[in-house]
């Protein structure tokens, strides 16, 4: 079986954030990577840079949904598909164990529903997936998923991918094995707060602000280097606010009260009373 990472990239933009991903990955991870590109950004840097570099014309045609036509070509058995605007902070290979058990597995996405297509079945109970890290495996099932979410993206002419995975799942809910990742493996929502339970592995989301554009953008690795320091200086329970950075889960205002009421005497007693 061969493993490895991908990456899919149809504009300049989108490998030049795959390079600094790369090379956040390579850092203690070993296994080949590749990218999935269209024709005219495949240069000598990208071909010095990756392991492997497959060229697909038809990506330029596509927004969001390259992502899925990549990913339908890639040259592994066993694939980890990285968004190219991730950070990986660690080793993360342990993560092509859980195919053994899956076809796929990924994270829950943190709204309910990104679309507002009307005659979704169940809609309030069965969530979206977060599509920016996937593990996957070569099987009949997930290559009939794959094609599931292109064709109902594209039917539905949707911007957004998210939404057809979800459908493509319950369109093959019978044959298709998933699993959900821990957070720490697609961690997100740092532009406004987030609480953090353990060290985050992969940081996805462009940080970066310029004079006058209030669209964000991916930032160099050093910076992303030091953010994933800070947010890592710990691994214990904590809160991360921007402009303030780390709040220690032991600093809340519970834990506060409960410190200054041991101090005057009150005393724990067995849940069990």
């Amino acid at each position: 079986m061969t493993k490895g990472f991908l990456y899919i990239a149809n504009r300049q933009k989108f490998v030049d954030e795959a390079l600094i991903s790369m090379k956040s990955l390579k850092r203690m991870n070993v296994e080949p990577v590749c990218l999935i590109c269209s024709p005219e950004l495949n240069t000598e840097e990208v071909k010095r840079a990756f392991d492997v570099v497959i060229e697909i014309e038809e990506l330029i045609n596509y927004t969001y949904l390259s992502k899925v036509m990549g990913m339908q070509n890639t040259p592994f058995d066993q694939t980890i598909f990285l968004d190219s605007d991730t950070f990986i902070t660690d080793t993360i290979s342990e993560l092509f164990e859980v195919l053994d058990l899956v076809d796929f597995a990924t994270t829950l996405e943190q709204k309910l529903h990104t679309t507002n297509l009307e005659g979704l079945s169940y809609k309030k109970i069965f969530p979206e997936f977060n599509s920016g890290v996937i593990v996957y495996r070569r099987s009949l099932a997930m290559q009939k998923v794959l094609a599931d979410w292109l064709q109902f993206c594209v039917e539905k002419k949707m911007g957004n991918d998210m939404p057809g995975l979800r459908e493509a799942v319950l369109m093959n809910f019978e044959s298709i094995r998933f699993s959900i990742l821990p957070n720490c493996y697609n961690e997100h929502g740092f532009s406004s707060m987030i609480i953090l339970d353990q060290k985050v592995k992969i940081i996805h989301e462009r940080l970066g602000y310029k004079n006058g554009i209030i669209t964000p953008h991916f930032l160099d690795f050093e910076s992303m280097d030091k953010f994933a320091a800070k947010i890592n200086s710990v691994e214990y329970k904590r809160l991360y606010i921007p402009k303030i950075g780390i709040i220690p889960y032991r600093w809340s205002p519970t834990n506060l009260i409960l410190y200054i009421k041991k101090k005057l005497g009150y005393k724990r007693v067995s849940k069990n009373r």
